[in-house]
């Protein structure tokens, strides 16, 4: 049976639900039935089958999105915004440490979802009672994390260009700082973290390219010998794919096609041996 990721209104996680023999176009208007009721999203992608067995169908398409069901948008819109002020007005006045981030409502009006971000555990059991009692419909009180916060406002990231986590990714993968220090890249927090604090995901896009160059030369300490003269690795440079050798004040730039593995270890090839040879001839008859 065909499989349809769709992502919901004012959501960028991506739900899979089956395609129940509509035909759909990618970024078509849908009205969908999840787990959490019936709501409306976009066609994101199409498939025959799942990639990965740990994702889970959950739902169906129920039918394209019709003029009478984008008319209902601006009511259900309206009730968001006035269920945010209603919930903030709320926290302030039980002064609850917590920042309410967005508010949905489901397309049927069964629920309406309060998400927001916190230091730690919240009691929110009497602000979901007066919720219900103004709105009378299911208060659900979702805790989202700080990269999902970033995720629901926007923005623009340092490159210029809208957050990754908004358009490109369709779940948050694991980034770490052993990615930046692979790249090579200032490890000062402010130029390697996003809005949401936390590290670029924008790291893990090129990190398996990174590895496989770093993995192909010696690390910075790695020691040649030419003409009984050590010449240490003293820099890589993984996006030109070279390495820079250095004794005492002389250095020379060696490509990675200059290099090869020998006994399980790195030798120079006679070109590099050759090209260290004359930047040994040039030093000399420049003293």
């Amino acid at each position: 049976m065909d499989i349809t990721g769709v992502k919901l209104r004012c959501s960028q996680q991506v739900y899979y639900v089956y395609t129940n023999n509509l035909f759909v176009r990618r970024n078509s208007l849908c009205v969908v039935e999840t787990e959490h009721g019936i709501d409306m999203g976009r066609v994101f992608k199409k498939m025959s089958s799942l990639p990965d067995e740990s994702i889970k169908v959950n739902g169906k398409l129920l039918r394209l999105a019709t003029q009478e069901d984008l008319s209902l948008l601006p009511q259900i819109e309206a009730l968001e915004d006035r269920a945010f002020a209603v919930c903030k007005d709320k926290i302030t006045e039980k002064k609850l440490d917590m920042k309410l981030v967005m508010v949905k409502s489901l397309f049927d009006k069964t629920k309406i979802i309060f998400y927001f971000v916190a230091d730690g555990r919240i009691d929110f059991r009497e602000l979901v009672r007066d919720l219900a009692a103004v709105f009378r419909t299911r208060i659900e009180m979702r805790q989202i994390g700080v990269r999902d916060e970033a995720r629901m406002c926007g923005g623009y990231g340092t490159c210029g260009r809208q957050l990754c986590c908004v358009n490109l990714k369709e779940e948050f993968e694991p980034v770490s700082i052993k990615m930046a220090k692979d790249q090579n890249m200032n490890l000062h927090s402010l130029k390697i973290s996003g809005m949401c604090g936390r590290l670029l995901c924008c790291l893990g896009y090129e990190y398996h390219i990174y590895r496989e160059i770093n993995e192909s030369l010696p690390s910075p300490g790695f020691q040649f010998i030419v003409n009984n003269i050590p010449f240490v690795v003293e820099a890589i440079d993984s996006l030109k794919e070279s390495l820079i050798l250095k004794h005492n004040s002389n250095t020379v730039a060696i490509h990675r096609d200059e290099i090869r593995t020998q006994n399980g270890t790195f030798a120079l090839s006679d070109k590099a041996i050759e090209k260290i040879k004359h930047s040994l001839e040039v030093v000399t008859e420049e003293v």
